[in-house]
């Protein structure tokens, strides 16, 4: 079913959503342009357990699913994910996993053990062998060097989850999300001043905070669950230039987790984790 949704500040979205045979809680979507791929933390929503039953789906980019599973990597609970030259990255409970797309095979595991983390939660991409991974359960923020696996922290951040890069200004957007107050999250940039990360937060904005993405130097989207207790999710646009945030007309979301924007299909893709479907907003 598909309808006209809304028209928020120069973007017209209409919106599909669509269930999937063999999605389990997706939190993470991705893609190379070709195909979406979708992180499942398993039957159990159990997002710090190292339970074997997680994931990887590889799905059309109109939601059809492909291959229920694209690899016979033990994974216990994916969630965040960034695409390198063919490779996927992926969170997993205390580790960052290689998986070549072409293949299916583990490329690379860069363990996060030592920062005694359970909830290695969102990536983003700095260069082509650098990463950023958010910590949720520590509230940390780390720069990982693929080729060395030297680890860095970049940022203490309270419940930090979604993260994105820009490049071009080389700016780290983030978001939090706090489980004793719901609303009580907050978006955020880090610059780099003299080689030193600084961390600002951007306007008051506040809410249950999970996915990030970055439409252009001027606009981030960001979902918000809303509740824990019932489906009250959305999106926000956060304008960057005058630190405010609209809230996108769209139906009721259970769980928005970590939405990804494909700028070449004019999609956003919505992973609705408490009710394992995708949901798709076209620009």
């Amino acid at each position: 079913m598909k309808k006209v949704c809304a028209f928020v500040a120069g973007i017209m979205l209409a919106c599909n959503a669509f269930a999937q045979n063999g999605l389990a809680h997706p939190e993470s979507l991705n893609s190379d342009g070709h195909f979406l791929y979708a992180t499942n933390i398993g039957k159990e929503m159990n997002p710090a357990d190292k339970d074997g039953d997680g994931f990887i789906s590889k799905l059309s980019l109109q939601g059809k699913m492909i291959t229920p599973s694209i690899t016979t990597e033990k994974l216990n609970a994916p969630k965040g994910t960034a695409i390198i030259n063919g490779v996927l990255y992926v969170t997993d409970v205390d580790r960052i996993v290689g998986i070549a797309l072409s293949t299916g095979k583990k490329t690379k595991e860069i363990s996060l053990a030592a920062f005694n983390t359970s909830f290695a939660n969102d990536l983003a991409v700095k260069d082509d062998h650098t990463l950023f991974v958010s910590l949720s359960d520590i509230g940390k923020v780390l720069e990982v060097d693929l080729n060395s696996a030297q680890i860095r922290e970049v940022a203490d951040l309270k419940g930090a989850n979604g993260i994105c890069y820009d490049r071009s200004d080389q700016h780290l957007y983030t978001c939090n999300f706090l489980f004793e107050n719901i609303q009580g999250g907050e978006i955020g940039m880090i610059t780099w001043q003299q080689g030193k990360p600084v961390y600002e937060r951007i306007g008051d904005v506040h809410g249950g905070f999970d996915g990030l993405e970055l439409i252009n130097s001027h606009t981030l989207l960001v979902s918000d669950w809303g509740a824990l207790d019932h489906p009250a999710g959305f999106l926000e646009k956060i304008d960057l230039d005058n630190k405010t945030a609209t809230k996108l007309d769209l139906p009721v979301i259970g769980g928005p987790a970590d939405i990804h924007l494909d700028a070449k299909q004019q999609r956003i893709y919505i992973p609705v984790m408490l009710e394992s479907k995708v949901q798709t907003v076209k620009l």
